[in-house]
């Protein structure tokens, strides 16, 4: 998808994977499936990062500044299935992934929503609804990153990681 979805072709697609255009259509019956499985099987990748990166116990400090800077690592390392994450893809992508999404989206929720919650109870961060923490934790990282992946930025994301996880510890943090 490096022109984006709405210059994805599917015999294009076959012609690169070297597949025909029946076991192609056989694993995802159109573009919008083979676009959903590239945003789930991305998104589950970073969301594992973030739960990864959490497991074990840390400060809530290291962790909120070990997310950013993995996240950012992420991007670089597979900027092209970054590209289909960060993109405005059509409600017939996002509908197809939804199966997917939702089962991730919540394990995902429950689990980050738990680390915060327990170092917010502790003092070390203030309590937020979930939404807004995430937010301020990864919002400026994805945005840079959407920047950054249109060639807006020659800076990259490994080299604004530290910038970028002091502002999610300070937006974070409790005072």
């Amino acid at each position: 998808m490096a022109h984006g979805y709405a210059g994805l072709s599917m015999q294009q697609v076959c012609r690169v994977a070297g597949v025909s255009n029946g076991s192609l259509y056989h694993h995802f019956p159109s573009r919008a499936d083979l676009a959903a499985r590239l945003l789930a099987t991305g998104m589950r990748a970073c969301q594992l990062g973030v739960l990864g990166v959490l497991a074990g116990e840390k400060r809530a400090e290291t962790g909120v500044r070990e997310v950013v800077r993995s996240q950012l690592a992420w991007v670089e390392e597979h900027a092209e299935l970054a590209q289909v994450l960060f993109s405005d893809l059509p409600d017939e992508v996002l509908l197809a992934a939804e199966p997917t999404f939702s089962q991730d989206n919540r394990r995902y929720v429950e689990e980050i929503g738990a680390w915060l919650r327990r170092h917010a109870t502790n003092g070390e961060l203030l309590e937020r609804p979930f939404g807004v923490a995430h937010a301020l934790w990864l919002g400026s990282s994805q945005e840079f990153a959407r920047h950054w992946l249109r060639g807006r930025s020659r800076l990259t994301p490994t080299a604004a990681a530290d910038e970028l996880a002091d502002g999610a510890w300070h937006a974070l943090s409790a005072p």
